[in-house]
């Protein structure tokens, strides 16, 4: 795009507040055309925004740091729980890893939009993907569209035949893993979802033929990813080497040395949010909230913030992503 000349619009670009720590990622050709014309507020969705901003809240502030002191305890001593202990843990933590990556990102999409700007969805269902590619084009949009710009597509791409296709796409994703720190840890876990995009490519293609495969394969496919997805968040979350190595065993062979119970209970409750996120996903509570006349929304809006109130956690638990 052409250069900008106006040092305000530069300078808003490069310090807009609402992003600025986590994400979205805000690209300049995105964002910088919106300056262009004044903001009215007029045509700012204030409704939306609000919600959308309630959303995140409770995703952050009533799940995500609930879940904390459940999580924290066994990813620090696994050895010393049970293998139905490790389902709750690594499932929470995928729960409590999404409700806080995505619920800031929620919050700060809001901030932007009842300011009059608008930034780009960062995530969409993404454990609802049948695949490991689809994964990537819905969990942290915006760091994937960057990857693929400025690192996959400079080394090529898919342009150089199979293997030069390949090689880009663990290269990307073991540099997305030490991007979020230089461990062995996050290397692993890379090189999983690396690993994934092309033994998915490869399903796909030698699959094609036997359509009757794929027919038995797709109902189950998202259940796949989502426990792939799971088992890298082990290597992601984990400590060290060998603490991962022992919920691997224990998350994947039910080998566990040790007998403390988290509660089986609280699968129930995993079951519970994943029905609630499945019934967004279908959009069944549509925006119902629309409809309301303003005073009435402004009174349900603050009978329901205080209610919300109430359910966040007693100790805040800062972003996860705050660390990368």
């Amino acid at each position: 795009m052409k250069p900008v000349y106006k040092f305000l619009d530069f300078a808003l670009f490069v310090s807009f507040f609402p992003q600025l720590v986590v994400g979205p990622i805000v690209r300049a050709f995105t964002f910088l055309p919106q300056l262009e014309e004044t903001r009215n507020f007029s045509r700012v969705q204030v409704k939306s925004c609000l919600m959308l901003f309630m959303v995140g809240f409770i995703k952050k502030a009533c799940i995500s740091d609930r879940l904390s002191p459940i999580v924290d305890p066994f990813f620090d001593a696994p050895e010393t729980y049970s293998a139905s202990s490790s389902w709750v843990g690594v499932l929470f933590y995928a729960v409590q890893i999404y409700c806080d990556f995505s619920g800031y990102t929620d919050m700060a999409i809001a901030c932007a939009g009842l300011l009059g700007y608008e930034l780009c969805l960062n995530f969409h269902f993404p454990y609802f993907s049948k695949n490991i590619t689809e994964f990537w084009r819905r969990w942290h949009i915006s760091l994937s569209n960057w990857l693929r710009d400025y690192l996959y597509i400079p080394l090529g791409g898919n342009r150089g035949g199979k293997l030069f296709t390949y090689r880009n796409l663990m290269l990307i994703m073991l540099l997305v893993g030490l991007w979020h720190g230089a461990g062995w840890n996050f290397v692993i876990w890379g090189g999983l979802h690396g690993g994934a995009l092309i033994l998915q490519r490869e399903w796909s293609k030698l699959s094609a033929p036997y359509k009757w495969l794929c027919t038995l394969i797709k109902p189950i496919s998202p259940l796949l990813t989502f426990y792939w997805v799971c088992i890298g968040w082990i290597f992601f979350r984990a400590v060290d080497m060998e603490k991962s190595i022992t919920i691997v065993k224990s998350f994947v062979f039910f080998n566990s040395p040790g007998s403390q119970e988290l509660g089986i209970h609280h699968l129930g409750i995993f079951l519970l949010l994943a029905i609630a996120h499945f019934a967004t996903y279908k959009n069944l509570w549509r925006e119902w909230w629309q409809k309301f006349p303003d005073w009435i929304f402004a009174a349900w809006y603050g009978f329901a913030f205080s209610v919300i109130l109430l359910f966040i956690a007693p100790n805040y638990s800062a972003f996860i992503y705050f660390q990368f």
